[in-house]
């Protein structure tokens, strides 16, 4: 019979006994492990572990400092000291115990408010900046033994976490400040220092501007100071604060230095550029003479030659041959290098009297020419005059002569003049003799209509004649050289007559008419005895198409039009054809009356005469001048501070319900099936032990010292 074991967990004394009861069947001896009621599991002794080292409070004080004195003095009357910050952390409000004789519930209670605090804390610090990281919460088991020591350890633990948090918290926000107040400074330090290196190289642009535009040649170069800064890689808080004063010392120096090269550069370059305006001023009025005088000569000799050209342009359209010299004139001039002060104004007076004269020459010389020029341009414009005349009207008889040609020609190139003939041709049974019959052919020009006439012939007389009425459609193009294309397209037919003259004798007076188009069609057809009078209204329409090309004067082959047949005693066949002839005529080319000779066109030669100019006085030499302008170089940036790290870890309490006391179990089962009890079961032997113990009890331990009651 199977076993059903339950297992109870009761107090005696300061030991948990475990117990087994056989609910059914017979119990087994069981060894028995006592655990102290002191004693924890591993994780509820780790949760609560704790130093009792006495609580270090962390304050650093961080104050002013001097600039360091290996470093070189910064002279400078405006010198940066540096700010102080302070990280000093207040104290943790956390409690480290919880009193003597506490229940859980006060026990729990005080841990609970104990966490608030760490968590407020915790988001304050979060809230600053700080890396607050939260660990995994750990759960404690109190009972009504142990909560004031569980308590304390737990409470001793949150109370250095929380120190922990307000001294990061304090350190992130000194080190904010510190940053912040480093930046400023620096941007502060930065933007005045540049405003006034600005204003100093503005001053010099200006001036560099002004010496550029009197034509000095100003080279700029750029000098760039670089103080040694202090790094302040990795620098947090006073330290900080100290080297970015030290740096903004050095900046600031630097900015002074800069400033006062610059200001000397400017005044240095405004006496050189005074200078050299005025050696420009002497120069410009050793030059005035000179110049008024040489406007002037070249306005003169300008205008004498402004009036020879447009006499030359005249003769030239009279149809003169014109050619047009240079003739330079160099008066030996003084040489004027080196020359300054009163030797320039005289040398330059010389040499003015000398152009001048050459002026003077040069203005009659052209104005000789021009007057020739007219002279002779008006001789040989009576000669063509003359000559226009005789031309005139030997062009005015060849021109009505060409006209005439070109129209005639335009008329042959372009004509479609033709003739039209129509042709008949007959084959009879009896060609002569008293039979003999014939039929012939006419067509209008412009129209295109023909008439086919017949006899009728009995044998003893010409009974009657027979007509045909029609038309034939053509077309006719020229193909602008004189030849044509021509095109017969159909041919229609009107009517057919028949004129009764004698009455007919023959024995046989079967007569029938026939008509066929080219491709043998019939067209008309009509039975008669030859006594009679009538006439016949056809209306038909007969295709042809043929093309030919036809030159002057030639005709176009013979196009068959019409077969027909009458049919009687002999039989009488006929073809009908058609033929064009091109009547273009091509004009004669006319001949032309010679023209008289024309009168040659004389040559005369001209010159411009050209006077050089005498020099200028030398303009003094361009000064060079090199100025500097300073760049300082920045101030490194403070590093934004690192955020400091924390880590917090909660802690979750357990209450032990209180147990009624009960005796001990008369049997308890094997070590095989007790239950974990979270204490260590390897220590020194202890399980096997109790075991032992249990085992030598006895059924006996299954009952109650107060009954026998059954579990």
């Amino acid at each position: 019979m199977q076993n059903s074991k339950k297992y109870r967990l009761y107090k005696s004394g300061k030991l948990w006994v475990v117990g087994a009861v056989a609910v059914a069947g017979v119990a087994v001896s069981a060894n028995t492990t006592q655990v102290s009621a002191d004693t924890v599991s591993n994780a509820d002794a780790q949760a609560v572990k704790t130093s009792d080292a006495t609580q270090n409070d962390k304050q650093v004080q961080l104050t002013a400092s001097s600039t360091d004195t290996t470093t070189d003095k910064v002279t400078t009357t405006d010198t940066t000291k540096s700010a102080t910050v302070s990280s000093t952390a207040e104290k943790s409000t956390v409690p480290t115990t919880a009193g003597t004789s506490v229940t859980q519930d006060q026990a729990k209670d005080a841990v609970d408010k104990a966490q608030d605090t760490v968590k407020d804390d915790a988001k304050t610090a979060s809230d600053a900046g700080v890396d607050v990281t939260t660990g995994k919460t750990t759960d404690v088991t109190i009972n009504d033994d142990n909560a004031s020591s569980k308590t304390d350890e737990v409470l001793s633990d949150l109370n250095k976490q929380d120190q922990a948090v307000k001294d990061a918290t304090a350190k992130q926000q000194a080190n904010d400040q510190a940053y912040q107040t480093a930046t400023t400074e620096q941007t502060d330090a930065t933007k005045q220092g540049q405003a006034d290196l600005d204003n100093a190289t503005s001053d010099l642009d200006k001036q560099v501007d002004t010496s550029e535009k009197a034509g000095i040649k100003v080279n700029v170069e750029v000098a760039q100071s670089s103080p040694e800064y202090k790094d302040l890689s990795g620098l947090e808080g006073q330290d900080l604060l100290d080297a970015m004063a030290y740096n903004i010392n050095l900046y600031k120096q630097a900015i002074a230095d800069g400033v006062a090269s610059e200001k000397n550069d400017t005044e240095t370059l405004a006496k050189l550029t005074a200078e050299y305006q005025q050696k420009q001023a002497d120069y410009a009025k050793a030059n005035a003479d000179r110049d008024e005088a040489v406007e002037k000569g070249q306005s003169d000799l300008n205008n004498a030659t402004s009036d020879l050209d447009k006499q030359v342009e005249a003769s030239k359209n009279a149809g003169l041959d014109v050619s047009v010299e240079v003739s330079k004139v160099s008066p030996k001039y003084k040489d004027l290098t080196g020359l300054e002060a009163q030797d320039l104004l005289d040398a330059m007076a010389y040499n003015l009297d000398l152009y001048n004269k050459a002026v003077a020459s040069g203005v009659a010389s052209e104005k000789a020419d021009t007057e020739a020029l007219v002279k002779l341009k008006a001789e040989y414009q009576k000669q063509v005059a003359d000559y226009e005349a005789q031309k005139a009207a030997v062009d005015k008889a060849n021109a009505d002569k060409k006209a005439a040609y070109e129209k005639a020609l335009e008329d042959y190139m372009n004509g479609t003049n033709h003739t039209t003939s129509m042709t008949a041709q007959t084959q009879t049974d009896a060609s002569s003799g008293q039979y003999q019959t014939f039929m012939n052919a006419t067509v209008d020009q412009k129209k295109g209509e023909f008439t086919l006439e017949h006899d009728m012939n009995d044998g003893v007389h010409i009974i009657g004649h027979g007509v045909l009425k029609g038309k034939i459609n053509w077309k006719i193009v020229s193909n602008g050289d004189g030849t044509e294309t021509v095109t017969i397209s159909s041919i229609e037919l009107y009517s057919y007559t028949y004129t009764n003259a004698y009455q007919n004798q023959a024995v046989n007076q079967n007569i029938n008419f026939h008509v066929y188009g080219n491709e043998d069609n019939e067209l008309f057809s009509v039975y008669h005895d030859g006594n009679t009078t009538f006439s016949k209204t056809i209306n038909k329409t007969a295709q042809i198409n043929k093309t030919f090309k036809i030159s002057t004067n030639e005709t176009s082959p013979l196009a068959q039009v019409l077969v027909v047949d009458d049919n009687w005693i002999w039989n009488t066949h006929g073809q009908v054809s058609t033929q064009i002839k091109n009547t273009n005529v091509a004009p004669k080319v006319p001949t032309y009356e010679q023209d008289s000779v024309k009168p040659t066109a004389p040559k005369a030669t001209v010159h411009h005469v050209q006077v050089v100019v005498p020099a200028k006085g030398q303009a003094p030499a361009v000064p060079v001048a090199s100025v500097k302008k300073v760049t300082v170089a920045y101030m490194p940036n403070a590093d934004k501070p690192q955020p400091q790290k924390v880590e917090v870890h909660y802690y979750k309490i357990k209450k032990t319900p209180k147990v009624k006391k009960t005796e001990t179990p008369k049997a308890v089962e094997t070590a095989s099936i007790l239950p974990t009890t979270h204490a260590s079961e390897n220590q020194g032997g202890v399980l096997l032990s109790a075991m032992a113990g249990l085992a030598s009890l006895g059924l006996a331990f299954g009952i109650s010292k107060k009954g026998k009651k059954q579990n």
